[in-house]
């Protein structure tokens, strides 16, 4: 098994042995994991701010060049190097999201399939360091706020457990809003400007930054709101934390570079 993953299953039992239950322990470690990732994330914000802050230049840019979309790609090039910003550092964090995304999918199910009976204690104790290790009479729930974490949406629909879809709703919408309202948030002023001006030069092809604005702000939302739908409501906690940490991350940021 990949070292990370057996890492998270270590955390989420640890952290379930502390507080006695799966989705309290969830939110614990997917705190640890941001708080892990700041050093790699921080500067992609800092780059983020950095390039809201030279939207007039670039737009001083864009009214000098015109259409001719080859000088003005050699023009904000040039102001981009110049003021020390990668514009593409924006896509870091989201790589980083989808890979950790992965491998504690694969720790969240690997535990609970253990509580399903899918995993014996055998192979879980193979991942887990000795003071964490399955004793005999070990019972394990993975039961939070009514609902069995293990679970997802679409089975609880097919299995007419509708009553209980107010909490995957709730972490599904959230997590879709957050994560709309953070890429909104990174876009320059003159973004929706930026995106008629690519427009209007069809031949040349859209500017590729303008494709990755409308793909952050839109795209990813809808994305998780489809594919939540079959994501078991372990993962749907683990998202909704943290979109929402990283929400709080830009705001204390924002807060920051303003007393400056």
């Amino acid at each position: 098994m990949n070292p990370l993953v057996a890492l998270f299953v270590n955390l989420l039992f640890g952290f379930y042995y502390l507080l006695g239950n799966l989705g309290s322990s969830i939110i614990v470690v997917t705190l640890l994991i941001r708080l892990a990732l700041l050093p790699l994330v921080l500067p992609s914000l800092k780059s983020g701010r950095k390039m809201q802050e030279l939207q007039p230049e670039l737009k001083r840019l864009q009214d000098k060049y015109g259409k001719n979309k080859t000088a003005l790609a050699t023009a904000q090039m040039e102001l981009y190097k110049k003021k020390g910003v990668n514009p593409l550092s924006g896509c870091l964090p989201n790589i980083l999201q989808i890979v950790v995304l992965m491998l504690f999918f694969s720790a969240f199910n690997m535990v609970s399939g253990y509580v399903d009976g899918r995993v014996n204690a055998e192979t879980i104790n193979g991942q887990l360091i000795a003071p964490f290790k399955i004793q005999e009479d070990f019972r394990f729930s993975d039961h939070f706020l009514g609902v069995k974490l293990s679970e997802t949406p679409t089975k609880m629909v097919k299995n007419g457990m509708s009553i209980n879809l107010l909490l995957p709703l709730v972490l599904l919408l959230g997590s879709a809003y957050l994560q709309h309202w953070t890429a909104k948030r990174m876009l320059p002023a003159s973004a929706p400007k930026d995106t008629a001006y690519t427009k209007q030069t069809p031949g040349e092809g859209d500017d590729m930054m303008a494709a990755m604005r409308t793909q952050s702000t839109y795209m990813m939302p809808m994305m998780t709101l489809f594919i939540g739908l079959n994501f078991s409501i372990g993962i749907l906690i683990y998202w909704f934390v943290n979109s929402l940490t990283i929400a709080g991350q830009q705001l204390i940021m924002a807060k920051s570079e303003a007393k400056k």
